[in-house]
């Protein structure tokens, strides 16, 4: 991310330019409320440009800043165009790592796609603690299948997704084989299958969904 955004550059530098202050911009934004104001202006001034209050700001920052809005929407289009390219860099590092890390894995399928007590679930360590079937990659990948075969047949029920339906085998990033109760390939997919994550909060606070009860 840029130390200063395109809109941030146009805030500040007009601001300066007419001698505004951070409350009488925050008022010509339309805030009663100066302190939301001031934060709403922050937001967007770090890349926010579409939250309500973010589009509160853009509506009137044309009048605010005394600038024509052909400005101020050029300025949010070049933010827009840098954050875009900013999160696809970020998305492909992201892939890049994931390939790099891969090993093959198989998870469980139940009749639920949902897990019931989602909460619960998350916070004891969601899908890898309860999808997920152990497999012995020293074997070779044509094992693979039958090893999480003989763990469905001992798993009846998936913890939190009801009755066991069947098994996913991701062999490569690529190639992933669901089967059916009695191990038969029944549908072939292109990518490897990522069960729903669930993602426990404190506040705004992001914790690992392993290890809050010691797991």
């Amino acid at each position: 991310m840029l130390d200063h955004y395109p809109i941030h550059e146009l805030i500040e530098n007009q601001a300066k330019r007419l001698g505004l202050g951070r409350n009488e911009l925050a008022r010509r934004c339309g805030f009663k409320n100066l302190g939301k104001g001031l934060r709403r202006i922050d937001g967007v001034c770090h890349g926010d440009l579409d939250s309500p209050g973010a589009k509160m700001v853009l509506d009137n920052l044309a009048v605010a800043l005394e600038v024509d809005k052909v400005m101020v929407e050029e300025a949010i289009a070049a933010t827009a165009k840098i954050i875009a390219e900013t999160n696809r860099l970020a998305e492909a590092e992201r892939e890049a790592a994931w390939r790099k890390s891969f090993k093959p894995h198989a998870y469980l399928v139940g009749s639920q796609n949902r897990p019931s007590q989602i909460t619960f679930y998350g916070m004891t360590g969601g899908p890898e603690r309860w999808l997920k079937i152990p497999l012995d990659l020293s074997q070779p990948p044509v094992t693979y299948a039958v090893q999480a075969h003989e763990f469905v047949k001992k798993t009846p029920f998936v913890p939190y997704h009801g009755r066991t339906t069947g098994f996913i085998v991701n062999y490569t990033p690529d190639r992933a084989v669901r089967f059916d109760l009695d191990g038969n390939p029944v549908e072939n997919f292109h990518r490897a299958y990522i069960p729903g994550q669930v993602e426990v909060f404190i506040g705004k606070q992001k914790l690992p969904a392993r290890g809050l009860f010691g797991i």
